[in-house]
Order: C-alpha cells, then sequence, then structure tokens
C-alpha cells in the first residue's frame, strides 16, 4: 500500500517500485481477474512510456482505483 502511495504521490516512480507493486498484488490476488489487468499494465510500464508502454499517468490513474479494493 505504501508503494503504490508513493508511485500515486509521485515520490517513486522507478521500475522497482512498480515491479515490487507488481509482485505484490500478483501474490494477494492471484485469482482475481480485475488485477491481473492491472499486474499486466504494470509489466508493460516504463518511465515516459512509449511504443506498447504504459507512463506514469496511466498508472497513476489505475493504482488510484486500486486502492479501495486494498482496504
Amino acid at each position: 500500500m505504501a508503494r503504490i502511495q508513493r508511485f500515486i504521490d509521485g515520490t517513486d516512480v522507478s521500475l522497482e517500485t512498480v515491479g515490487r507493486i507488481e509482485a505484490g498484488l500478483d501474490d494477494a490476488f492471484p485469482d482475481n481477474d480485475w488485477i491481473a489487468d492491472k499486474v499486466l499494465m504494470l509489466a508493460s510500464y516504463r518511465p515516459g512510456g512509449g511504443e506498447s508502454f504504459y507512463d506514469e499517468e496511466q498508472v497513476r490513474s489505475e493504482l488510484v482505483k486500486v486502492i479501495p479494493r486494498l482496504r
């Protein structure tokens, strides 16, 4: 949860942090299709985005939606 919040706040948008968020969500919700979509998005993240990659703003907008499901 703290890593997700740091990404949303913009204090840590590193690939390492996104990888840890991705792994944590995948481990905690292995059979949840909605979360699996978010995990796939995180796997396709690159700072600044690019062709076939998500950027910080796209990931941020989806992670905001994840927080209520974690509570």
